[in-house]
């Protein structure tokens, strides 16, 4: 195929993309043409100097020349046809004629337009065996597959995917804003989607394109991802900046991505995995329903010796929940039904309620989709982000231990038990063993399906 001749010509030989297809064809198709025929087209290159037309459909152009013309193009029947239907495969397939074009969207400094030349060499190809063949072939099982490793899902019955970009906790930067839309039009539809969890998918990205828009979005640091039976992007509510926050949610969800995300990237797991961080039991973004969720925590402490037992308690008043009460004269706040939200701390007037302690719950085995298990709660109160990093490791070193391929956290938590992985994850014999468990060959096909 043509296209397989491309990187000797242009990266290794240093050829401009006119020189480039001309030559790849040549040799491809068996031309026969000597190696200096290449300089009757190299003025071509980089829209001839000027950024005008494409290098690389000029290279296409003189190949269709040599292949198509008897004699002389005014005596070849339906030659100027041909040619105008060439540019017309090449503009559809790229977006563009022009190489000023055609660079903002594909150049890199490592391959330069190494996509752009590649793709010209698919489409003349294509052209060159027939116009019923000029359709590009149809999407196998393996292209979908590889392409969904990367972020990007098939939209069914079409050549085109929508591309999942990653983000922190939801936000991105102006620039990344700017840089997003600009690819959308470029390579997509023009449509950017909000998904539930906080990433972005531009929509209708052509097979082809996929590349180019990686390669573009990557300019501001943009990249796709989050698919696959992994860990999975972390989420988390605005508990850094919200009244109701409890600890930085930005924060600590920005550490368990780089750790979990990055640093697990190549982990595989039985299914996918997801993780979510809630400032405050208002559970905003229901991590609960997560394989594994964490709320921020406030526990009040009571001092009885300072509560003088107030018909009218202002602590009362002020809990969401209405477990705070007045009992034999003192307050009373169960520890077993309240929810830690700390809203009644400074509450009192005499000073009953002003000491809390900080900390974070922990929630197992949350799912939500076909399927739902709302996740329950670890017994015990965690007070420091260490302490949350290492039971999130250990669960998911369990889960890639003792998960069967194809089933969810929730379903290894029930079938394991929720006592028993509970002890396992206070325990430290799972990080004991964290090289045999990473180093094992398992799940090499996992349950996720997107």
């Amino acid at each position: 195929m043509i296209k397989d001749y491309v990187r000797k010509y242009y990266l290794e030989q240093d050829r401009n993309c006119a020189e480039t297809v001309f030559l790849a064809a040549n040799e491809a198709l068996g031309l026969g043409l000597p190696e200096e025929s290449a300089k009757l087209i190299s003025a071509f290159g980089g829209g001839m100097g000027c950024g005008s037309i494409c290098g690389a459909l000029a290279g296409s152009m003189a190949i269709l020349g040599q292949c198509r013309v008897q004699g002389r193009a005014h005596a070849t029947e339906g030659f100027k046809e041909q040619c105008a239907a060439l540019k017309e495969v090449f503009e559809k397939r790229l977006g563009s004629i022009l190489c000023k074009d055609l660079k903002d969207q594909c150049f890199t400094e490592q391959e330069r337009c190494l996509a752009t030349v590649t793709a010209a060499a698919e489409v003349l190809e294509a052209f060159l065996k027939g116009s019923e063949e000029t359709e590009l072939p149809p999407l196998t099982a393996a292209d979908i597959k590889r392409v969904k490793g990367l972020g990007f899902l098939h939209q069914k019955g079409t050549r085109c995917f929508n591309g999942r970009i990653l983000t922190r906790n939801g936000k991105i930067t102006a620039a990344e804003s700017q840089c997003l839309t600009e690819a959308a039009e470029k390579f997509g539809s023009g449509e950017i989607a909000m998904t539930t969890r906080l990433t972005l998918e531009v929509q209708g990205i052509p097979y082809e394109n996929i590349e180019p828009f990686r390669q573009y979005v990557a300019k501001v640091g943009l990249e796709t991802g989050g698919t696959g039976s992994k860990v999975r992007p972390v989420v988390s509510c605005k508990g850094t900046t919200c009244q109701y926050g409890l600890c930085d949610t930005f924060a600590l969800s920005n550490r368990i991505h780089e750790l979990f995300y990055r640093g697990y990237h190549d982990v595989l797991l039985p299914h996918k995995f997801k993780i979510a961080v809630g400032g405050c039991p208002n559970n905003c973004v229901k991590p609960d329903l997560n394989d594994f969720g964490i709320v921020g925590q406030r526990i009040p402490v009571v001092d009885n010796d300072k509560c003088r037992g107030c018909k009218k308690c202002a602590v009362e008043e002020n809990c969401p929940i209405h477990v705070a009460h007045v009992e034999n004269g003192k307050l009373n706040i169960p520890a077993e039904r309240c929810n830690h939200c700390g809203r009644c701390v400074g509450k009192c007037p005499f000073q009953a309620v002003e000491e809390s302690r900080y900390g974070y719950k922990i929630y197992l085995g949350g799912r939500w989709g076909k399927k739902v298990a709302q996740g329950r709660a670890m017994t015990k109160v965690f007070t420091s982000e260490e302490e949350v990093i290492a039971v999130l490791e250990k669960a998911i070193l369990l889960f890639r231990d003792q998960g069967i391929t194809g089933e969810r956290f929730a379903d290894t938590v029930a079938r394991l038990g929720f006592e028993n992985v509970e002890t396992q994850l206070l325990d430290n014999a799972l990080l004991e063993r964290k090289a045999e468990i990473l180093g094992a060959e398992k799940h090499l096909v996992g349950g996720a399906t997107c």
